[in-house]
């Protein structure tokens, strides 16, 4: 767990002895002399937590407390103090500091303290974020060439501090992929979605940069923003075409300067958040029609990464359906053993303009209604057109086996067999198709031992 602290002491000598045992400790420690540089420090930079003695010139720990809880950062603060009276200690708990000790003190002692309270920050700042930790991201399960490329960024950007936009139709997978980037990064802090079309106008500034007491009617306690919510990890600003634009001002600030003002507050918090945006929308064409200034544009498409909708996802259509149908079906409770022939030709042929997220539904909706092991057409017709809907879907022609109940890679198998034999076995036409690269549908008929006619096809 990477920790910073500022280590607040008018004795230089213990200051400097804090320092450099808890540099050993792998705990980054910064100092200032007396409760005023603490505080400009603290406007400057992102700590995790503060240590500070209580009696100092100019401005003392008791005045530094009283500070960092009406107008500094939200950070435990460990008070330390060579009197050891009780009503200073008992004073400093009243403040919110996090623990006491009394000089001299073991600084191993320091150190446990000190991770045990950020750990515990952290793990609230988490829980408020309401962070949900994915076993597998069924929007990127797949091997078509198009998601190929969006895991390739993936890999690339993650490990990276920089701002990254995710582009793509409704139902694509772009959150699932924001947690992925932010799973890779090695940030310890928490993910922390906003919905920025599902936040009220007049309440999306409060939210995402926090307010002060009395900043509004209503606001009774001092209360931090998402942003500051997500110090050391992760804020995915979701639909961000949707953000005002006397907010999308403020916004570019925060990028600019790494601080947020909280409303009705005077003074910069620092932070350490990546962001991550994602739109449906075109903000090019936003920017063109004067609706998303061309500043913030620029500094949110660092690095841009488009989600692919479904229809362009080949046979990826016939692998999450089956990774759907096994992770829905034991959520469920319901015992069914696999996908219809016919039923699996209409997802092969549906285009899903609500993609991944209208095939998950697909599947949840066809296993409740399900009445016996394997899911048929008629479980699926909710989503058929109303023409299609109107009569069954032809059977004939196809290597498919009528009744047939069909495992994952069976799904995988007859998917690439039905796309070979429609394409009179020609590999490459089949492998476009399929939406995958002719050497994976190559390997694929090799794995699946599918035989293949003789002749001079390519």
């Amino acid at each position: 767990m990477r920790v910073r602290v500022l280590v607040v002491d008018d004795e230089a000598r213990m200051a400097a002895s804090l320092r450099e045992f808890l540099g050993s400790e792998g705990i980054g420690a910064e100092s200032a002399g007396n409760g005023l540089e603490a505080q400009r420090l603290l406007g400057e930079e992102a700590f995790d937590a503060v240590v500070t003695d209580l009696r100092m010139p100019r401005l003392d720990g008791l005045g530094l407390l009283r500070w960092i809880r009406e107008q500094g950062p939200c950070l435990p603060v460990i008070v330390i103090s060579a009197h050891g009276e009780v009503k200073d200690a008992v004073e400093a708990m009243r403040l919110g500091a996090y623990d006491y000790l009394v000089k001299p003190f073991d600084p191993e002692e320091l150190s446990i303290r000190l991770r045990k309270a950020v750990g515990e920050r952290r793990s609230v700042l988490i829980l408020a974020a309401g962070e949900k930790r994915h076993a597998e991201s069924a929007g990127l399960i797949g091997e078509s060439p198009a998601l190929r490329e969006v895991q390739r960024l993936i890999g690339k950007a993650a490990p990276t501090n920089s701002t990254i936009l995710i582009t793509g139709e409704s139902g694509t997978g772009k959150e699932v992929a924001a947690r992925m980037i932010h799973r890779d990064s090695g940030r310890e802090g928490a993910f922390v979605p906003v919905n920025l079309g599902a936040l009220p106008e007049n309440l999306i500034e409060s939210e995402l940069f926090g307010h002060e007491k009395g900043a509004f009617t209503g606001a009774d306690s001092r209360r931090a923003g998402l942003f500051e919510t997500a110090h050391g990890g992760t804020i995915f600003l979701d639909e961000i075409g949707e953000l005002p634009l006397q907010l999308q001002v403020k916004l570019l600030r925060v990028i600019q300067d790494r601080k947020v003002q909280r409303l009705g507050g005077v003074q910069g918090i620092p932070i350490d958040a990546r962001l991550i945006a994602a739109t449906n929308r075109d903000l090019e064409a936003e920017v063109r029609d004067s609706r998303f200034r061309e500043d913030l544009y620029y500094r949110i498409n660092v690095i841009r990464i488009r989600m692919p909708p479904l229809r362009e996802r080949g046979s990826d259509r016939v692998l999450l359906a089956g990774y759907f149908l096994k992770k829905l079906s034991g959520e469920l409770g319901r015992k069914v053993e696999g996908i219809s022939p016919d039923a699996l030709r209409l997802i092969e042929s549906h285009e899903f303009p609500g993609n991944v997220r209208e095939l998950e539904n697909a599947i949840e909706r066809a296993l409740i209604l399900a009445e016996g092991p394997v899911l048929q057409v008629k479980d699926f017709q909710f989503f058929l057109p109303r023409t299609a809907a109107a009569s069954p879907v032809p059977t004939g022609g196809s290597s498919f086996e009528p009744a047939a109940v069909l495992t994952l890679a069976e799904l995988e198998s007859r998917a690439i067999a039905s796309a070979l034999e429609r394409n009179a076995y020609h590999r490459e036409k089949s492998a476009s198709e399929l939406g995958i690269t002719r050497r994976t549908l190559l390997n694929k008929i090799k794995g699946y031992g599918l035989e293949i006619p003789a002749g001079p096809r390519e």
